[in-house]
């Protein structure tokens, strides 16, 4: 009885009859649970559409979703573009796609969409351009430089109308002498070739181009004009007018039907070879409608 009980003490103090206490070392080291998902990336698909159109956005984790799901909250900037309060992306789903409802716009648009979870945000951009088929003109208007006050005072900006006429490339300079009638925009080449370039815009507006007058003193006229509508060129018209002696020549726009919210005109004023002197190039009288 005594050799019974030795034994019985020498298993207790060795883990016997005491379950809590693994009879053997354990030979598999303890698993670390999976790293949550979590937010990865927001995707616009195409992000840039006509004001009107609907688009679709994707949220992507990045690990599969666990069993409850991952719900994900979801807003977009001002009035112009709608989306789904929030979405739940599925368990072992780890992408899901929702709707952008967007409304016509007046002017090219930048909204930002967004998504957030667990103290993650992403943002994705869209674009809302203007639809050609939802504007119409209703007034026309004349820019005819009658602001100019300084002769040969450089113009850094015009604005007249409602209208900005910013230079791009060479000094423009107010010419209160000339115009058609005066006063007139106009820059100078002092040898070889200068580019004149001059932007139009109207706060972002969508305008029309119908016409504009052109001048040279002793140079035919080289020109390029540009129309881009939020952002995407819409119409290109070049050529090279013969000399007009001092004069200036109207420019019917190849496409008065077509709406842009930048107009550019590009001018070069070749001086020839042995003429001392400058050579003036201008534009007067841009003929536009809104």
């Amino acid at each position: 009885m005594r050799f019974a009980a030795t034994i019985c003490v020498l298993l207790v103090a060795t883990g016997c009859g005491d379950p809590s206490t693994p009879t053997s070392p354990s030979t598999t080291p303890p698993s670390t649970a999976p790293a949550g998902a979590t937010l990865s990336r927001l995707e616009v698909g195409p992000s840039s559409v006509l004001g009107g159109e609907t688009t679709r956005a994707t949220v992507t984790l990045s690990a599969p979703a666990p069993a409850s799901g991952v719900a994900i909250a979801l807003s977009a900037s001002g009035t112009t573009a709608t989306v789904p309060s929030s979405l739940t992306i599925p368990a072992g789903e780890t992408s899901a796609t929702f709707d952008i409802v967007t409304t016509r716009v007046a002017t090219t648009t930048e909204v930002t969409i967004t998504a957030q979870t667990g103290g993650v945000t992403r943002t994705a951009s869209l674009r809302l351009r203007i639809d050609p088929a939802s504007v119409r003109p209703s007034a026309n208007y004349t820019i005819g430089f009658s602001g100019l006050r300084d002769n040969r005072a450089a113009v850094p900006t015009y604005t007249e109308s409602g209208f900005t006429i910013s230079p791009v490339s060479a000094e423009w300079v107010g010419i209160t002498t000339y115009g058609n009638p005066l006063p007139s925009l106009q820059f100078f080449a002092l040898g070889g070739t200068v580019t004149g370039e001059v932007r139009i815009t109207a706060d972002g507006s969508p305008f029309w181009l119908r016409s504009v007058d052109f001048y040279s003193s002793v140079t035919r006229i080289p020109y390029v004009i540009e129309g881009f509508l939020s952002g995407e060129p819409v119409f290109t018209q070049l050529e090279v007018l013969g000399n007009t002696f001092g004069a200036f020549v109207r420019v019917p726009s190849s496409r008065p039907d077509a709406p842009v919210d930048v107009l550019l005109i590009r001018l070069s004023n070749p001086m020839p070879p042995g003429v001392t002197g400058s050579n003036p190039m201008g534009i007067d009288n841009i003929v536009l409608n809104r």
